[in-house]
């Protein structure tokens, strides 16, 4: 008797409850009126975005193709917060895509008219079939480095003259050394460039975009501790594939030798003295390690 007293008041609060639950699932799971969201999309759009993307010349040479899916949260302001990788196909390539994603702007999506943080499935194919190299927008390449008297900071000056016929404006994007600083971009006039910073998990990128044919961009290079004192050790990637080019070691007065030897020694109209490293072209996005050791 006493049990059958209470079961009808017991009843009402387990459908309560239920009813409860309920309302939160379909909170949590049902999805939200489409046509209330306008989804965020890439600044230039997608195939923007797949100028991002680089397919390895190692990778396409092990016959490795398929697809990548990444999930992106995409903030109010386009940025994308996070990142998942929910369909991988390898650890370089899921690393790329996940990277280009992290270095790409979005115009945020909004509901109602009003901006909305949401996320985006993102997928991209690894055709083997469909791969072609992208040219360099470059006629010649050179970097110079200005060590200082003490071998403590190296002044990086990057000269690129552009080829005729390009589609207008080129934007550029050139891995920092993580201890960089001063970094700037000009046209051929010496007019300063608007120059930004991206990041990805390979570091800090120097961003910026121009419509004139010669070019110059560069930063200072500084030493970190007595450790790295005389080194300069970076990891030079950019997103345009790049020319046979040089790199060149410019001193005054100093007397230096090099742990890695140079290809050419040559002196200056100005007595000044240039140690010439040449290298092979490049894909775009393909690392260049450079490690040169002075000794004073």
């Amino acid at each position: 008797m006493q049990a059958q007293k209470y079961r009808f008041p017991i009843a009402v609060i387990q459908s309560i409850c239920l009813l409860l639950l309920l309302q939160q699932c379909a909170w949590l799971f049902g999805e939200k009126d489409p046509e209330d969201l306008v989804k965020p999309v890439p600044v230039g759009g997608y195939e923007t975005l797949s100028t991002r993307i680089h397919y390895p010349r190692e990778i396409r040479a092990a016959g490795i193709e398929g697809s990548v899916i990444v999930n992106a949260l995409i903030s109010v302001e386009g940025l994308v917060k996070q990142t998942r990788v929910i369909e991988p196909l390898h650890p370089e390539l899921d690393q790329i895509v996940t990277n280009a994603i992290k270095r790409t702007p979005f115009e945020p999506a909004t509901r109602q008219g009003k901006p909305d943080e949401v996320w985006i499935s993102i997928p991209f194919i690894f055709s083997l079939s469909d791969w072609s190299s992208r040219n360099t927008p470059f006629s010649s390449f050179t970097m110079t480095i200005y060590p200082d008297p003490a071998y403590k900071n190296f002044d990086v000056e990057i000269q690129g003259p552009l080829m005729d016929g390009l589609k207008w404006p080129q934007r550029f994007e050139c891995l920092l050394p993580f201890n960089a600083a001063n970094y700037w971009a000009k046209d051929g006039d010496g007019k300063p460039l608007h120059t930004s910073i991206v990041k990805d998990d390979k570091g800090e990128w120097l961003v910026f975009q121009t419509s004139a044919r010669d070019l110059t961009f560069g930063f200072t290079y500084k030493s970190i501790d007595k450790v790295l004192d005389q080194k300069f050790l970076y990891e030079f990637t950019m997103n345009h594939a790049l020319p046979e080019w040089a790199l060149r070691v410019v001193y005054g007065s100093q007397i230096v030798n090099f742990i890695q030897s140079p290809d050419r020694v040559v002196t200056l109209d100005d007595g000044e003295t240039q140690f010439e490293y040449d290298f092979e072209a490049q894909d775009p996005y393909e690392s260049r390690y450079l490690d040169i050791e002075l000794q004073k």
